[in-house]
């Protein structure tokens, strides 16, 4: 019950929150921006997505890599369901779906834990870090501290994540459950004292993120006629991206959009531009959902009738 309750605040509050966005902009000038979208870019945005989504997901794999090797289309397979999970629950939650999906590949809960909140710490600084370096840029002396704050405040609690007080509060709060985790110390380690390599291709990969993620930001907005720097749509990425965390809608959806509009038009970027920039992300993002949700339970029916065959 509780945890319906919960879902429907969630939805609610996204709900409010993109009204509250549509209702300060003129949604008929954003109609007519998508109706004279150029397609061509729409195309080359859409390679550079598509792109963005598989080192994403590679970068995430060599870090698995370092317990057990799973072939890339079948490492998809677990990643694209993950981020499928990640469009309909809070904040990033759905990112961590893939520590209980792995256990398909025969991972124990505490190997996937150690894994998937490494790679999050190494995203988490990387991405603090220049969320920082936007709020400095784009917003007033006024607003400054408050951001700096909030970016500080997520990098040290990921920090905190692997120390050892924090590890000991974490087992103090799952109590009889922190069983289920055994082995996150013991992975941790092995993957910081002996396999450096692939922390590093992990790491290069998340520096290559921001850009990924910001040429597909500027190739939008040049389909619509406009141009921005790629400096800025780096910043800006980022500190959506930081924004989106926040567990108070499914994705961050609502929250990262009305972010990323308001610091647009600190640029003299107008807000139905990027209210229209937003919308085809969301799209994109949503057709990556389905097929990836498709792509899963396929091939998971496919492997459930050939040891049904097998065993008749």
């Amino acid at each position: 019950m509780k945890k319906n309750l919960k879902a429907i605040l969630e939805v609610s509050i996204a709900v409010i929150v993109i009204v509250f966005l549509l209702s300060k902009i003129n949604l008929e000038e954003v109609i007519e921006l998508l109706k004279a979208i150029n397609i061509n870019w729409i195309i080359v945005g859409l390679g550079v997505y598509i792109i963005s989504i598989l080192i994403t997901g590679y970068s995430l794999k060599a870090l698995f890599d370092s317990k057990k090797q799973i072939p890339f289309g079948e490492w998809m397979r677990f990643y694209l369901m993950g981020f499928s999970l990640g469009l309909i629950l809070p904040g990033r939650a759905g990112d961590l779906s893939i520590i209980y999906l792995a256990k398909e590949k025969g991972f124990d809960i505490g190997e996937s834990t150690a894994i998937t909140l490494t790679d999050k710490l190494i995203t988490l600084i990387i991405f603090g870090i220049i969320a920082a370096l936007g709020l400095f840029t784009i917003l007033k002396s006024s607003q400054l501290y408050l951001g700096l704050i909030v970016a500080i405040i997520f990098i040290s609690s990921g920090l905190f994540i692997f120390s050892s007080p924090g590890r000991k509060l974490a087992r103090k709060i799952m109590g009889k459950y922190a069983g289920s985790f055994q082995g996150f110390h013991r992975t941790f380690s092995n993957l910081i004292h002996n396999h450096k390599d692939k922390i590093a291709i992990n790491t290069i990969i998340t520096l290559l993120r921001p850009l990924g993620n910001a040429l597909l930001i500027i190739i939008i907005f040049k389909a619509m006629g406009l141009n921005i720097s790629l400096w800025y749509a780096i910043l800006i990425n980022a500190v959506t991206l930081i924004a989106s965390l926040i567990p108070l809608t499914p994705n961050g959806i609502g929250i990262k959009e009305g972010i990323g509009v308001y610091l647009f038009t600190l640029i003299n970027i107008p807000a139905e531009a990027s209210v229209g920039v937003y919308f085809i992300i969301i799209l994109m993002n949503y057709a990556t959902g389905i097929i990836g949700t498709t792509y899963y339970l396929l091939y998971k029916k496919k492997s459930n009738n050939s040891l049904h065959d097998e065993a008749t």
